[in-house]
């Protein structure tokens, strides 16, 4: 690979060397060669002066101090030759241009900007030039220090007008192209055109081509550009600039790892410590020193720095030219200068002054993105969260990628109490974390540590408030979220908090899956080890979390979860929550203790704590389930829950909702059609308590199921159903889907009622409770009237009977529901058509009615004393039961008759079927011998007219034989005639040559020959009487044929 080149390449091996040495002619005619400058300027000066060197000397020595870094004391010398006598106007013309262009340099670099383009203004002044390419050159300079580009861009215009391949006037439009307008691709073609035009350009147009690319996001070629200056130029500060700072970009946007940043970082900053070195008073420099000492905690030096900045830039504001006004340039400086003190302010507490800092930064440079987002955390740590909102928002319509600021939207929408501003900051957070994973860059086909490199490290609490957003109308959406922030901590090496876990865990039981919780609240549990933790907020975690864990584990095992409940009281005997869970697993599964004994225990736990709710809740709901084994008045669950709402709480949500189910339970025992106004001012009441309670909690789900009871009762069933419907997914409930059920049912909607049960059966009763399965029966039971389908009635007597399986306690309904459902089915065969009745159903219907009045018969004895009904109406209805079984028998009878008679007509039509098949097959028979027959004589015959066929074939052989020896005779004879003809003269030549040809209507021998043909063959006129065959016909054709080609080429 070839050596890169160096500035040498375009200027000649000697050339770096001679731009350090000055070489003076002096009057004698003798080279004065200076290596190194001196000290003090004065010395050349007099030097100069002294030998009347010419004006060339004086601008080489300008130069030579201007490349050593003194271009001051340059410009102070080359002033001194403009008092020379012996210049020309000339020669002062040159000088004052040259003293001019270094006062601009350093008024660019900084130096006395003020003074020196003052200065520079006072030598062009004194050229008395304004339209030569210098002239337009410095003005435009000028133009472009003092901020006005657009007065500048017009000069440049107007020189490339003059010039069109003027490397300075490019290089000064591209700079305004770039600078200005941001055109980037047009700045990059005119940098460009300047790099073609002169490769060894200074300044060089490859730090604009570098700062072009990278702005148009082709990093890698604006660093190749960068380089290549230093290659050219190892002492170019802009480049090592540029160079440094892009560094500074690829460490903290692409570091892959901890070490990886430690190490970029600190060789970016040992780079950027020597540029300061070199010149300790840029601003760019010690505006990115500031960075580094802010995050060191430094805030007093980062003060210094500013303030040293700040007190630098003021000595540069031009007001003499421009006005008060600061050019683009300062005024991002001081912008960040500002920014810097913002952050400081904000670091120590002082909200107010850092929010003044920071507009004084958007004042300097409204596009100072940083600075607004500093405004918006100054409103918000100072509590103005409304005034912060508006600044987020303003800034979004700007910046509609900016994650920072879609983040802390979506977190501050997400307190509202407003749903619509909550589905706005669902929007916003899943934005901010979609944008989070594609930074825009396409990463297809690279190495999977790249594919890091587009993503964006995304804020936990993002993946926490999205969970939180959902959990009240989507618990998997929740839950996924949860997924995703466990997933997002474990990328970087670490795990989510155990709080995260619990969530997980309770989530799952919600939905039913009752293993994957167990499983995260394990996980929960152990994480709480963690030494990371503090010891008070481990014991504050681990109560709730074993609390739910044990709460899950009563699903699946009770003495496990008893278990833990004990554990948890040894260690916060006042953890009521442990304690009623122990309560009700007793009291409604292991009976441990006898109810007297538990409802002692609850009381022993009310007198110590009469205004704990949640006892209180927990003894309503004892009484009410237990009440009546315990003797306890029927209205002693009415009497505690007035109590707890007269004297402890009148907002307590589960003492309201309980006193409205037993005004809806009053008002639906209310049977008498005369108590229709108590009744509807029961259910009044009923919702009154409802609506208190919504208006407490408005996403009380039993609350909005009571309201969903009120209008089914009502008749308004297309409310309750729709009610329903919206909570179904939200209350995770038997009861919802039993209620479903019922209204479904009631509307006659008999499919959706079942499918509703069946949930209910299966996901919270395991398939075995005897109330739900004669819901079940009874909804089969109705559409089996509804539908006259016998199958869905023996559905409904098969759940009922399952129902009477597993009931428990009083059996004599579930025993009567079977009677009943045996009853219909032997009812609904009685009625169907003979036709439509299979014996095996009657003969099954007649055994289930035997044992159905068997039933009846027993509920209404006197032994029973718990029967469904009065015991002189089941003896009147196993009484119609004979009647019933008496026309089940003559059915039986009827449909065993007309099964034989069917039997008998299926016989004869089976009979007739099968002679209609033997007669079929017969004359089929038949028919496949004549054509056997057929066949055979076609074939005969086929047989025959082959072999005649071959006989022609012999005689047309024969035949063409003949007629080829008859032909050649013919031709003979013809060829002796027509050598006759030659000799007398060559009469008749044409039709000579007709003679010799044979006509082909000779082949078929429809007409006579030729009237001057000599000689005809004799076979030739025998030939038409014979009957010839394709065959033949053709072999003929062939070959006449051929004795005509022969006769063309014999004529030619």
């Amino acid at each position: 690979m070839e050596e890169p080149l160096d500035i040498s390449y375009y200027l000649g091996a000697g050339a770096p060397e001679s731009l350090k040495t000055v070489e003076i002619v002096i009057g004698s005619g003798d080279i004065v060669t200076i290596d190194e400058l001196p000290e003090d300027a004065l010395e050349l000066e007099t030097f100069l002066q002294a030998e009347s060197c010419a004006v060339k000397y004086w601008i080489l020595v300008l130069q030579a101090y201007s490349q050593a870094g003194q271009a001051a004391d340059g410009a102070a010398i080359a002033e001194t030759g403009l008092l020379m006598d012996y210049m020309s106007l000339e020669d002062r013309v040159l000088l004052h241009f040259t003293i001019a262009w270094t006062r601009l340099a350093l008024a660019a670099e900084g130096v006395e900007k003020a003074k020196n383009i003052e200065l520079a203004n006072e030598h062009l002044a004194q050229t008395g030039d304004s339209t030569t390419t210098n002239a337009l050159l410095a003005q435009a300079q000028v133009h472009l220090l003092t901020d006005r580009a657009d007065i500048a861009l017009q000069l440049f215009d107007r020189l490339l007008k003059q010039d069109p391949n003027n490397c300075y006037g490019l290089l000064g439009k591209a700079q305004i192209t770039l600078s200005k307008t941001q055109n980037y691709t047009n700045a990059l073609k005119l940098y460009q055109q300047v790099l073609v035009s002169n490769p060894a350009m200074k300044p060089d147009p490859r730090l604009g081509i570098g700062i072009c690319y990278w702005f148009l996001k082709e990093r890698e070629l604006a660093l190749s550009a960068w380089e290549r200056v230093l290659e050219l130029d190892p002492s170019n500060f802009k480049a090592k600039l540029l160079l440094n700072l892009a560094s500074f970009d690829e460490v903290f946007t692409n570091s892959l790892s901890d070490d990886l940043f430690l190490q970029g970082y600190s060789k970016s900053l040992k780079q950027l410590s020597s540029l300061h070195l070199e010149k300790p008073l840029d601003p760019v420099i010690l505006l990115s020193l500031c960075s580094y000492y802010f995050s060191k905690g430094d805030f007093d030096l980062v003060e210094k720095i500013i303030a040293k900045v700040v007190s630098s830039l003021n000595e540069n504001v031009i007001t003499s030219l421009a006005g008060s006004k600061l050019s683009p340039f300062t005024s991002k400086l001081l912008s960040s200068c500002s920014f810097w003190l913002g952050r400081v302010a904000y670091s120590r507490g002082d909200f107010t002054q850092s929010q003044k800092n920071f507009h004084e930064a958007i004042r300097l440079n409204e596009n100072n993105l940083l600075a607004k987002l500093g405004v918006g955390q100054s409103q918000l740590s100072r509590n103005l969260t409304e005034e912060a909102i508006i600044t987020f928002e303003s800034i979004l319509k700007t910046n509609s990628k900016c994650l920072e600021v879609i983040y802390s939207l979506g977190i501050l929408y997400s307190q509202s109490p407003s749903r619509t501003k909550q589905e706005q900051a669902i929007q916003l957070l899943e934005r901010y974390i979609r944008l989070s994973n594609n930074r825009g860059s396409a990463v297809a086909n690279k190495k999977d540590a790249e594919a890091y490199l587009n993503k964006e490290p995304i804020a936990l609490n993002a993946f926490l408030t999205l969970s939180k957003l959902y959990e009240g109308s989507d618990v998997s959406q929740s839950l996924t979220y949860l997924h995703k922030a466990v997933e997002s901590r474990q990328q970087i090496g670490l795990d989510a908090p155990a709080e995260v876990y619990n969530n997980m865990g309770v989530f799952n039981y919600t939905k039913n899956n009752t293993e994957d919780a167990v499983k995260y609240l394990e996980t929960a549990l152990a994480k709480l080890e963690d030494s990371e933790i503090p010891e008070e907020l481990r014991e504050d975690l681990k109560i709730p979390i074993s609390f739910n864990l044990a709460r899950t584990q009563e699903v699946s095992d009770a003495s496990k979860a008893v278990e833990l409940y004990n554990k948890l009281l040894e260690e916060c005997p006042a953890y009521f929550s442990a304690k009623l869970r122990l309560l009700f697993l007793d009291a409604v599964s292991s009976n441990a203790s006898s109810k007297q004994e538990i409802e002692k225990e609850i009381k022993d736990l009310l007198h110590e704590n009469a205004s704990n709710l949640e006892i209180r809740s927990f003894y309503g709901w004892f009484i009410k389930t237990f009440g009546k084994k315990l003797g306890l008045k029927p209205d002693a669950d009415t009497t505690h829950q007035k109590e707890t709402l007269v004297e402890y709480d009148s907002h307590d949500s589960y003492a309201l909702i309980s006193l409205a189910n037993i005004y809806c339970v009053m008002a639906k025992d209310l049977k008498n059609p005369r108590d229709e106004e108590k009744k509807k001012k029961y259910y009044i009441r009923a919702l009154e308590l409802f609506t208190k309670v919504l208006s407490i909690d408005p996403k009380n789900v039993f609350a909005a199921q009571g309201f969903a009871i009120v209008y089914i009762e009502n008749k308004e069933l297309a409310q309750g159903l729709d009610i329903l419907r919206k909570i179904r997914d939200s209350l995770n409930d038997m009861s919802v889907y039993l209620n479903l059920g019922h209204v479904l049912t009631e509307m006659k909607q008999y499919s959706k009622a079942i499918e509703s049960y069946e949930i209910a059966l299966t996901r919270y009763a395991n398939g075995q409770d005897a109330k739900i399965l004669g819901f079940l029966g009874r909804a089969w039971y109705l559409r089996g009237l509804a539908e006259k389908n016998l199958l869905y009635l023996k559905k409904a007597l098969e759940y009922s009977k399952e129902a009477l399986k597993h009931a428990t306690g009083v059996a004599s309904p579930y025993i009567f529901n079977v009677a009943f459902i045996q009853f219909q089915i032997a009812e609904f065969i009685s009625k169907q058509s003979v036709e439509n009745r299979l014996t095996d159903d009657i003969v099954d219907a007649i055994a289930d009615l035997n044992n159905a009045i068997e039933s009846l018969n027993a509920l209404s004895s006197e032994d029973e004393k718990h029967a469904p009904y009065p015991q002189s109406e089941l003896k009147a209805r196993a009484n119609l039961g004979s009647t019933l079984l008496s026309r089940l028998n003559t059915c039986l009878d009827e449909t065993k008759e007309n099964v034989s008679q069917l039997n008998a007509k299926l016989e004869e039509a089976k009979k007739l079927r099968e002679e209609e098949e033997t007669k079929r097959a017969q004359e089929l028979e038949a028919a496949l011998a004549e054509e056997k027959a057929r066949n055979e004589a076609l074939a005969l015959e086929r047989i025959k007219l082959q072999e005649q066929a071959q006989q022609w074939a012999e005689e047309a052989r024969a035949t063409i034989a003949a007629n080829d020896s008859d032909d050649d005779k013919m031709f003979d004879e013809e060829s002796e005639k027509g050598k006759k003809s030659a000799k007398k003269g060559g009469k008749k030549k044409g039709k000579g040559k007709k003679k010799d040809f044979i006509n082909d209507s000779d082949e078929d021998n429809v007409s006579e020959p030729d009237v001057e043909s000599d000689a005809p063959s004799d076979k030739g006129e025998e030939a038409p009487t014979k009957k010839k065959t394709p065959t033949q016909k053709k072999g003929v054709k062939r070959k006449r044929r051929a004795i005509v080609d022969e006769d063309e080429e014999e004529n030619d």
